[in-house]
């Protein structure tokens, strides 16, 4: 299923009058998982996000890592229970991303709604610096996000610099309260987020092969794995801790850069425990 979706837009070059491009923003807006209250949003996207990868790269990584870690495990688990711990984790891992992401969407409106009752410096700062990407207002940055829909603010604050926020949000947006322009600035840019939060999907079945890669080291913790880069020998339960590891320091760090759900990494990895104790599987030592 998710090298069909894959191979998709390709037909946009045999079909009349579609493009690849077109199916495949079709595919991305119906079934990638949008927020609740983005108005792509659809009720079977909880599910259908597994199955849409953002390139060959992604799609490649979770397919090799399901080849390789996949048949030994249905070997031991039978088919019915592989395919019960694909998807329940792949959707637990959803889930848990999506509960998380919906806070950080309420938590946007509330400083947001704070800010456009007070238009002060002090508001703004507490708007920019609690929500995700604030980071891009640093240098540059800001300039990409003050020409949001097809305005253009650069001639305010073609010489940020590198400011510090507040310094930027008291010298550059109010220091002609009476312009109203500044005011429009500000704006603008709480729509920004608040869009960009709501209209950004998650998709990829990462959540389901990290529910995949927890398992094979929870049954096979001391078998060894040859690596590719660097090949050499590791134990299976060292190779996957290490990448928890990663993927929680990765979450907690909040890279504006990182667009990887870590969380539903992490939640397809919890799930997966949760189903080899109801399960009630042993490791094999």
């Amino acid at each position: 299923m998710n090298l069909v979706i894959f191979a998709l837009p390709f037909l946009g070059s045999i079909l009349p009058n579609l493009s690849p491009g077109y199916i495949e923003a079709f595919i991305f807006d119906s079934l990638a998982y949008h927020h609740p209250w983005s108005e792509k949003f659809q009720i079977f996207q909880p599910i259908t996000y597994m199955f849409v990868h953002s390139g060959f790269g992604h799609l490649f990584s979770n397919m090799f890592a399901l080849f390789i870690f996949g048949p030994m495990l249905e070997n031991v688990l039978g088919s019915k229970r592989f395919l019960a711990l694909y998807f329940f984790t792949g959707i637990f891992g959803g889930a848990l991303y999506g509960l998380v992401n919906f806070y950080e969407v309420y938590n946007i409106e509330l400083l947001g709604a704070e800010y456009m009752m007070n238009q002060t410096p002090g508001n703004f700062y507490n708007f920019v610096s609690n929500v995700p990407d604030y980071q891009l207002f640093q240098g540059e940055g800001v300039l990409s996000i003050l020409k949001y829909g097809n305005q253009n603010y650069l001639p305010y604050v073609s010489s940020v610099g590198n400011v510090s926020l507040y310094d930027f949000a008291e010298n550059t947006f109010f220091s002609a309260p009476a312009n109203t322009d500044y005011k429009q600035m500000g704006d603008l840019i709480v729509k920004f987020f608040h869009d960009r939060k709501i209209n950004t999907p998650m998709m990829g079945a990462s959540g389901a092969i990290f529910g995949i890669l927890f398992t094979f080291a929870f049954l096979f913790p001391n078998l060894k794995l040859m690596l590719l880069f660097p090949p050499i020998p590791i134990r299976a339960k060292y190779l996957v801790g290490a990448y928890i590891l990663y993927e929680t320091y990765e979450l907690l760090n909040q890279n504006p850069a990182d667009n990887v759900a870590h969380l539903a990494h992490l939640g397809g990895a919890l799930f997966a425990y949760i189903l080899m104790k109801k399960w009630k599987y042993q490791s094999y030592q």
